[in-house]
């Protein structure tokens, strides 16, 4: 009876060891980092407040950039995390689990990103972003000066559009004028033109369309950095120059692939120009 309780207690005092040796070897940091090469990369993605979004839009349009950036990047699996309201990218941006790839277009949010969280710039849409202000053809605001005490309609007010319009009024010292807001770029348009505000603030493609459709612009902001793609702030060196470099790599390879996106080229990003941004808005 003795020998076969002590057999017992040796099986169970082994099987106890090894289960100890087991935690043992997930706890190592080879462990660990074995276990991160097999999770996915993450890229959160946000439009900011153009009108013609779905999460299942997103998704797709963003998929073979992703799959693009897996192929260049040790054949790694990149999943599409797309957030459609400004507030949530953030948050999700700020979290403990910070996705490798973020890619957006309120600059203002990004530059913020870059200043407090540590993310690191890859690249930016080539050209400057700069938002316009409009009004009807009739309209009696002549100039940006006229906009003085008007009612001025701005998209969500977490965007880049309505930051540097803020940032351009304060600049030129004109009396405040009576700000409201809506969600989407195209609907400050729509609002415009059935009367329902003087004058409004949108971006350059939005502003492009109703300077063709015969509508006015009486003034535009500075320019500043553009959309951009940010790594983590996690990403070694060496996987940030990666990155960017496959991220350039595009412009010659991709074409196809940037014109889904919305951009013509990259160029190579530059913290300054985030912190310049900030700057130029108060944020």
């Amino acid at each position: 009876m003795n020998q076969h309780v002590t057999t017992q207690f040796s099986i169970s005092r082994r099987g106890a060891l090894r289960s100890v040796a087991a935690a043992a070897l997930c706890a190592s940091p080879m462990a660990w980092a074995q276990k991160a090469s097999e999770t996915p990369w993450r890229m959160l993605v946000n439009e900011a407040v153009t009108a013609d979004l779905s999460i299942s839009m997103l998704a797709t349009r963003y998929r073979d950039w992703a799959d693009y950036m897996a192929a260049q990047i040790r054949n790694k699996q990149v999943t599409v995390d797309p957030v459609i309201d400004i507030r949530r990218f953030v948050q999700q941006a700020q979290s403990d689990q910070k996705p490798l790839l973020v890619f957006g277009k309120s600059v203002n949010q990004l530059s913020k990103l870059v200043r407090d969280q540590g993310y690191q710039p890859l690249v930016r849409r080539n050209e400057p972003y700069k938002a316009a202000f409009i009004v009807p053809a009739g309209s009696s605001i002549q100039t940006f000066a006229d906009l003085g005490g008007r009612k001025l309609l701005m998209p969500d007010e977490f965007s880049a559009t309505s930051a540097v319009a803020k940032a351009e009024i304060r600049r030129a010292n004109i009396r405040e004028p009576y700000i409201s807001h809506t969600r989407f770029q195209e609907s400050v348009a729509n609002q415009i033109a059935t009367g329902l505000a003087e004058a409004g603030v949108v971006n350059p493609t939005v502003a492009k369309k109703w300077k063709e459709g015969g509508g006015r612009i009486v003034g535009e902001t500075q320019p500043v950095v553009n959309w951009s793609v940010l790594a983590s702030p996690k990403a070694s060196p060496d996987m940030v120059a990666r990155l960017t470099e496959s991220l350039l790599a595009m412009n010659g390879q991709s074409a196809g692939l940037l014109a889904g996106i919305g951009v013509k080229q990259w160029a190579r990003a530059e913290k300054a120009d985030y912190l310049a941004l900030l700057d130029y808005t108060g944020e």
